[in-house]
């Protein structure tokens, strides 16, 4: 069939008509052809179609198809081209004319939109490209992002002082991340100002030196992120000259700061700049918050680790000067106790000497001031061997024994049967003999002193009249002595204290009996030594007392 053209005027009224057809299919057109553009796709339209029917350039067709799908016309608008070019020709054109008119629209619109469907999936193809890219980059950032808070996490462990962990810190998301600049601000204890802690490069090193630090409620891109505890990204616009913070370097761009939460309270921000004005994205902030949030635990625990160490300095320090007290307190006493040994002794030989009439007479009134003398001489020279002992006790380490406490017991109770008898109370004891022999592993003046300190407070606290009576035997690996008493008893608020050194029971009863109180800590101090331990009960005042002491017993 042979090729047709257009005179003049059917070639305008054919390109008011694309154009009337472009407007109509703006709609579906909308989000891609500007309206200013219309007339300017619809001549094209109209020129290309004229020219085709001389040319026959497929070629050229295929192009203005792809042209279509470059300037933004919409699909339906593309398929509309066909309906409105043989609308005109049956309104112009009739016969063999018509016909071949038509068979030329139809291959105009077939290469139309052949060029149109590959532009498209040309652009398909080059968006998918880009958001596939897009992807790719965001994940290697966030991937490398992780990659960093694991690698602070690790700095962390092996990092507790403050300094060094914040030093390593910004010089490592400064790397990672080729930023300018990183900077990390830390509240201090009035939450009033911001200071900096640790800071990357030559500018940082200035500003560290300097102490520099911002207000924590001021409108700085800091003060903000410490205000509303949520992050601030800065930009600096081309028109601006001076930089819109005080944090700011002075080439710097743009800025990202985080706040550094812990336990639910803010404690600093992390400062990023970058000389670029594109160098951070909304979608960094989960990745440098995770890396945020790690840093503020280390912080928290490199705190709490100075301050614990703080604290054991104090203590190591408080426990040297209370050992060197100890140390003093001891030589004191035992140079003390040495001294009063030699004046006690001359005491106690005169007052003897005048009691049994060699430095002359005697009246019963100095007789009876004499024995007080003696008595309280011989009170005063006990309470110097128990503190002997004592301090000997915490000051040696000597060989045991296998001792026999059942003999030890028997001496002991023997001894004291003449004082017993003196002060009136039946002294009486229950030695298991079943039980052999009942070993224990001790010096023998250890185990003498414990055993006659507490038959010497037994019978010291019983009145005329009263009972005393010893118990031993052994079990379970264990010997038990007791020694229980019908005297002026311990009232229950002070059974756990009797056995401290000086304490003594504020009752007239006891302290009329003298004694400085050292006898039962004594006796506590030697059986504890020993692996054992010693116990008081009593039911109340004047109802009496019940010691009990227990000592391992000697392997066989």
């Amino acid at each position: 069939m042979a090729d047709h053209t257009l005179n003049d005027e059917q070639a305008i009224e054919l390109t008011a008509l694309l154009l009337k057809n472009l407007r109509e299919a703006l709609f579906d057109s909308r989000a891609y052809l500007r309206p200013a553009d219309l007339q300017r796709v619809a001549d094209a339209q109209a020129q290309i179609f004229l020219t085709y029917l001389d040319s026959r350039d497929a070629e050229a067709v295929r192009r203005h198809g792809a042209y279509l799908c470059t300037v933004g016309v919409g699909e339906q608008a593309v398929l509309r081209i066909n309906r409105t070019l043989q609308r005109f020709g049956l309104q112009r054109l009739t016969g063999e004319e018509l016909a071949g008119f038509l068979e030329q629209v139809d291959e105009y619109q077939r290469r139309v939109v052949e060029g149109y469907i590959a532009q498209n999936t040309t652009q398909i193809l080059e968006e998918q490209e880009r958001i596939r890219s897009a992807l790719q980059q965001n994940l290697q950032r966030y991937t490398l992002q992780l990659e960093t808070a694991a690698e602070l996490a690790r700095t962390a462990i092996s990092t507790l002082e403050l300094g060094s962990l914040l030093t390593s810190t910004v010089d490592l998301i400064g790397a990672r991340f080729g930023l300018d600049y990183v900077a990390i601000y830390l509240l201090d204890e009035d939450d009033r100002y911001a200071e900096l802690w640790a800071a990357t490069g030559a500018e940082g090193r200035i500003r560290l030196s300097a102490r520099h630090k911002l207000r924590a409620n001021s409108g700085n891109s800091v003060g903000k992120c410490l205000a509303s505890r949520q992050h601030i990204l800065q930009v600096l616009r081309s028109e601006e000259q001076c930089p819109p913070s005080p944090s700011w370097l002075e080439d710097t761009r743009a800025e990202m700061v985080l706040p550094l939460i812990t336990h639910g309270r803010v404690i600093g921000a992390l400062s990023a700049q970058s000389t670029r004005a594109g160098a951070f994205s909304s979608q960094d902030v989960i990745g440098f918050q995770i890396m945020c949030d790690q840093l503020a635990n280390a912080i928290e625990n490199s705190r709490l680790y100075a301050d614990a160490q703080r604290r054991a300095e104090d203590l190591a320090h408080a426990y040297d000067q209370l050992k060197e007290l100890e140390t003093l307190k001891d030589q004191f006493m035992q140079n003390i106790s040495h001294e009063l040994r030699t004046p006690l002794t001359m005491i106690r030989g005169y007052a003897e000497f005048m009691l049994g009439g060699q430095l002359g007479e005697v009246d019963d009134f100095q007789r009876d001031a004499l024995q007080v003398i003696l008595r309280n001489s011989e009170a005063l020279s006990d309470m110097v061997t128990d503190i002997l002992a004592m301090l000997e006790l915490s000051a040696t380490k000597v060989a045991l024994s296998a001792l026999s406490m059942q003999d030890a017991v028997q001496d002991s109770v023997t001894g004291f049967q003449i004082v017993a008898a003196t002060n009136g109370v039946a002294l009486s004891a229950d030695l298991a003999p079943g039980n052999g022999a009942c070993p224990v592993m001790a010096r023998p003046d250890h185990l003498r002193r414990i055993i006659d300190n507490l038959l010497g407070n037994a019978l010291k606290f019983t009145p005329a009249g009263g009972q005393v009576h010893v118990r031993l035997w052994e079990r379970e690996q264990r010997v038990y002595l007791e020694v229980s008493d019908t005297g002026i008893g311990i009232p229950v608020h002070f059974q756990e204290r009797i056995f401290e050194r000086f304490f003594q029971v504020d009752s007239s009863q006891r302290r009329s009996r003298g004694g400085a109180g050292l006898g039962l800590a004594l006796v506590r101090e030697l059986v504890q030594s020993y692996g054992g331990s010693v116990s008081a009960a009593s039911p109340g005042v004047g109802q009496g007392s019940t010691f009990t002491a227990i000592l391992p017993r000697a392997p066989l």
